[in-house]
């Protein structure tokens, strides 16, 4: 622990002073610089940094209080222990003033010395520590302000701080905003029940997340996805809160439009249900440069296992027209994302994980078998026998039988075909996978039956072959 200090010590008794480095050696402190006066120790201190000066208190040239005064003009943070013969009251109280950390009183006592220094030792490390958080959390604050819309409210929700971006996506300039409550923002599309759920939440010292509409200044309409956090001070009691937002705006706003165009085509779709669903599923393709047959594959793929597994010929077949909608949530998805060559990063994955969930939302309030089915399967396909999919994490049978087998048969011709982010693998590759993944991925029981008929597979394979164009 000594050894990790720079120490410099300064007194002019040569007596004291050699006394004293024979305490450091004992102790096996190393780093030790020594001056005479006050003079010479100032200009050592100019030219490296130290964690501690100790100090005699009387000194030729400059005496401790001089040296004190000087370095703390340098580094109003230095810890200093003063060696003192308590000559006077008054040099006693200076000495205090100057708000010198530790006194050793002579003649030194080793270990009254050592227990005096181990003192100063732990008061430079909290030090150290708290200069490290500080400066993690100036970071962290120059983080989120960067790529967040930040704000903060007193305890009555009245504003009291907003980033460039939140004044930028509100259209209010900061101090426009200062001392308001947040409700000037406020969308009348909000329903109550969503604030009072939020402030009964951080008023308990939990945090809420959800979705708010807000009005911008000319009356428009942005949405985030936002975190509310009650701040706490050392006794627990809250100061403030702080929101986090990020824009969701275009993604809802496309959604809630995908949703009302699917509700007028699904009811103009009676008598061509079949013909819809493989025209929808494509959708999800085509946006990621994909062919129409690959739905048209995982159709018959999944209608063939569906019938192996004994589902019987009913369910085999509203599992064939409901299947190309598996990836229907896929046009929700921006295209940088869709169709970037080579791996997506953590973020834009987690995008593109929600497309299993916007196809659920639309197609889960349909009275249609088929699209009722069609909204399992797109929810559910991307879910892991083991609970490690997404995006409910559900483990086993707990995921629809619907699900465990589209997600099979969607991966089989996935692989088996080129991609923006991959060429297509061979078969014996696809195949050893499917093993590898089998009670992990894959329903064990529905790889089995796949494997065992794969010739099956590979005829509808070859049947619906992607167009060379």
């Amino acid at each position: 622990m000594y050894s990790q200090h720079a120490i410099l010590y300064v007194d002019d008794d040569q007596s004291i002073c050699d006394f004293v480095k024979i305490i450091f050696k004992k102790n096996d402190i190393k780093d030790v610089t020594y001056a005479s006066n006050g003079k010479k120790a100032l200009s050592l201190y100019e030219k490296k940094t130290f964690d501690l000066v100790i100090t005699d208190m009387l000194m030729p040239l400059m005496d401790g209080f001089e040296l004190i005064e000087h370095i703390k003009k340098i580094n109003s943070k230095q810890t200093f222990m003063m060696i003192t013969g308590l000559e006077s009251k008054d040099e006693l109280i200076r000495a205090i003033e100057l708000r010198v950390n530790y006194f050793i009183e002579k003649p030194i006592k080793p270990n009254k010395f050592m227990q005096v220094l181990n003192e100063s030792f732990t008061l430079i490390e909290h030090k150290k520590e708290a200069e490290l958080n500080k400066l993690l959390l100036n970071q962290y604050k120059k983080t989120i302000d960067a790529t967040a819309i930040v704000s903060k409210a007193d305890l009555k929700g009245n504003i009291t701080y907003v980033n460039n971006k939140f004044s930028k996506i509100s259209q209010y300039k900061q101090k426009e905003l200062m001392g308001k409550n947040h409700r000037i923002l406020r969308s009348n599309d909000m329903p109550q029940d969503t604030f009072v759920d939020m402030w009964k939440t951080i008023s308990s010292k939990r945090v809420w997340t959800g979705t708010i509409k807000n009005n911008a200044k000319d009356g428009s309409t942005y949405i985030v996805d936002c975190v509310m956090v009650p701040l706490l001070d050392a006794n627990q009691n809250i100061i403030e809160y702080m929101s986090i937002r990020h824009d969701i705006t275009e993604l809802e706003l496309y959604k809630d439009d995908l949703k009302k165009q699917l509700d007028i085509a699904v009811s103009d779709i009676v008598d061509t249900q079949k013909e819809v669903v493989y025209t929808m599923g494509a959708i999800g393709e085509t946006r990621s440069k994909e062919t129409g047959n690959h739905v048209k594959r995982v159709a018959y793929y999944s209608y063939t296992l569906a019938i192996l597994a004994g589902l019987g010929e009913e369910k085999a077949k509203l599992l064939k027209l409901a299947s190309p909608m598996h990836d229907i949530g896929k046009v929700g998805i921006p295209d940088s994302i869709l169709n970037k060559p080579g791996k997506l990063t953590f973020d834009e994955f987690e995008i593109m994980k929600t497309h299993a969930e916007l196809g659920y939302d639309m197609l889960k309030n349909s009275k249609r078998d088929i699209l009722k089915t069609s909204a399992i399967v797109a929810y559910e396909h991307h879910e892991q026998w083991d609970g490690s999919g997404y995006p409910r994490t559900l483990k086993g049978k707990e995921i629809h039988i619907y699900g465990r087998i589209t997600a099979i048969c969607d991966v089989f011709d996935a692989l088996g075909a080129d991609r923006c982010y991959k060429k297509a693998w061979n078969l014996e590759r696809i195949l050893d996978l499917l093993i590898e993944k089998k009670g992990k991925h894959f329903d064990p029981n529905l790889i089995d039956l796949f494997l065992a008929n794969v010739d099956s597979f590979l005829k509808i394979r070859d049947k619906y072959k992607d167009e060379i164009i």
